[in-house]
């Protein structure tokens, strides 16, 4: 039998044996006779009241083994735990869906979880737990019907991948980082300051900027830069950089006889050296922090080159830890790095920031990413607290048919959740394609948050608004026609226990027949 999460393999189990301990408590205390003398002392005052009892008693009598067999049908189905119907944790599997990370990720089991689930929680287990005939059915159909829906809805890339593994890339080294910041003080500020100086309209300016767009002079990796004589390819930093060697064609300041430890590159090979170079190891710390990463935005734009790929990469590593001067008197922007103004002006940056749309995004971003997480637990344990409460259910019932069937629409309806969370995924997808189908906005779309994060919000809420929304509108229209339903059922036994009414009524007028011809007499 299939689940549909990690988690819901142990609260099943758990939850199945939780009903078989409360039924055992019930049947050990006499409680679960208490219907069956309930259906006894009603059948034998409701036909007594309608007239002579010796009149109605047949018929009663009828109606009392009606209603006993109703009551040991449902017992038998739906109320003692049965041999015939176990449910064993090594027939339990769930099979995660495919991801742009995993495309094929292993089923878990019981044995292999794939989680910390029954490993340092929800352990003890047991292998086999008996389960109602009913019940059993109930489960088994639930989940062929729920994943029928899914197989056969269309499939789509999970792009919803991509932006919590682009929130993860970030520089932890800090040598690294101080790295990337002298390379933007010795590097990118003086190339950006000589191009918007001299703002050169040359043929070749021009086709690096129709191919990598125009706002590629505005970062670190800007190809004109790299491709442009007169920049990276002549820019060197003012200090020797650690890992490069000293080169005596190259570093022709320092005395060949007494050479420095380390050299200093040019720009342009600082930057794209395939060995040591910044961006390679900008790339290899994007992986490192958010695993494969780099591989997931090859997934994501197949159709770009492998340069703009590797730029997406180093872009939304560059995002999430900006670089900074590392000059001591110079801060980012050319402004003082000390005094009140400075101080004042972050300050109001920073409050701008945070009560502006950036963060509010971002916010709801993060508060979304946990609440998808979320929802397949708060389904499993739902569904745990379901199993373990049915026996008081049925009990209180008076084993009514009725509540053998509302029963199995809460079943069905909380398992039919992870098909509309599969919907509310395809819509997600597919409004991103459609509010970003140019692959490159899309990867810059986490690159550059503040472009962009209008469009983000209105996503994430709509997201959010389904993931939500659909099962609270789909328990609804499941609980109207589960009132429906016990209506019906009701109705539709109600002929069973017309004959003794109406035997009741009969004995009435017969007794007051008799009586009046005593009378006459």
């Amino acid at each position: 039998m299939s689940v549909d999460g990690y988690l819901e393999l142990f609260t099943t189990l758990f939850g199945w044996t939780f009903y078989g301990i409360l039924w055992d408590v019930l049947v050990g205390t006499g409680i679960v006779y208490l219907p069956f003398f309930g259906i006894l002392i009603d059948n034998w005052r409701e036909p007594a009241q309608g007239g002579e009892v010796g009149h109605a008693s047949g018929l009663s009598l009828r109606r009392m083994e009606i209603d006993m067999f109703m009551a040991l049908l449902v017992v038998v189905l739906a109320g003692q735990p049965a041999a015939l119907t176990p449910l064993n944790a090594g027939t339990l599997s769930y099979e995660p869906p495919p991801t742009l990370l995993n495309a094929t990720p292993p089923t878990a089991t019981i044995a292999s979880p794939q989680s910390t689930y029954g490993s340092t929680g929800f352990t003890g287990t047991p292998a086999i737990v008996n389960v109602p005939a009913w019940w059993h059915a109930v489960m088994a159909m639930s989940s062929g019907f729920g994943h029928a829906v899914v197989e056969g809805l269309p499939t789509t890339s999970d792009m919803r991948t991509f932006e919590q593994q682009a929130r993860l890339a970030t520089i932890a080294d800090p040598r690294l980082r101080q790295e990337v910041s002298d390379f933007f003080s010795q590097c990118y500020i003086p190339a950006r300051s000589k191009y918007q100086a001299e703002r050169p309209a040359i043929v070749g300016v021009t086709a690096l900027l129709t191919s990598y767009g125009t706002d590629d002079p505005d970062w670190m990796g800007s190809h004109v830069y790299r491709d442009t004589p007169g920049y990276y390819d002549t820019l060197r930093p003012a200090n020797q950089i650690t890992g490069w060697a000293y080169n005596a064609t190259r570093d022709t300041e320092y005395n060949p006889a007494t050479p420095p430890p380390w050299g200093k590159p040019y720009c342009k090979q600082w930057w794209q050296d395939a060995a040591i170079g910044l961006r390679e190891k900008l790339i290899t710390e994007a992986d490192a922090t958010s695993t494969g990463f780099s591989g997931l935005v090859v997934a994501v734009a197949p159709a770009l080159a492998s340069e703009q790929q590797n730029d997406a990469v180093v872009k939304t590593v560059l995002s999430n830890a900006p670089p900074s001067w590392s000059n001591n008197d110079l801060t980012a922007h050319n402004a003082s790095s000390s005094g009140l103004i400075n101080a004042a002006g972050n300050i109001l940056k920073g409050g701008l920031t945070t009560a502006g749309v950036v963060s509010a995004s971002a916010l709801f971003s993060v508060t979304m990413t946990a609440v998808l997480q979320a929802l397949p637990m708060v389904q499993a344990v739902m569904l745990l607290g379901v199993y373990a409460l049915l026996p008081m259910v049925v009990v209180l019932s008076r084993y009514s048919i009725a509540i053998m069937v509302v029963g199995a629409m809460a079943i069905f309806t909380i398992k039919f959740w992870s098909v509309l969370w599969y919907l509310a995924m395809w819509v997600d997808q597919n409004l991103i394609l459609s509010m970003y189908p140019d692959v490159n906005v899309f990867l810059q779309m986490f690159a550059n948050p503040g472009e962009h994060d209008a469009k983000r919000m209105l996503l994430n809420m709509i997201t959010t608004s389904l993931y939500l929304g659909l099962p609270l509108l789909w328990s609804g229209m499941m609980a109207w026609a589960g009132v429906n339903v016990g209506r019906s059922i009701t109705a539709a036994t109600a002929p069973m226990a017309r004959p003794a009414d109406d035997a009741g009524k009969q004995g009435g007028s017969v007794g007051k027949m008799a009586v009046s011809k005593g009378m006459k007499k």
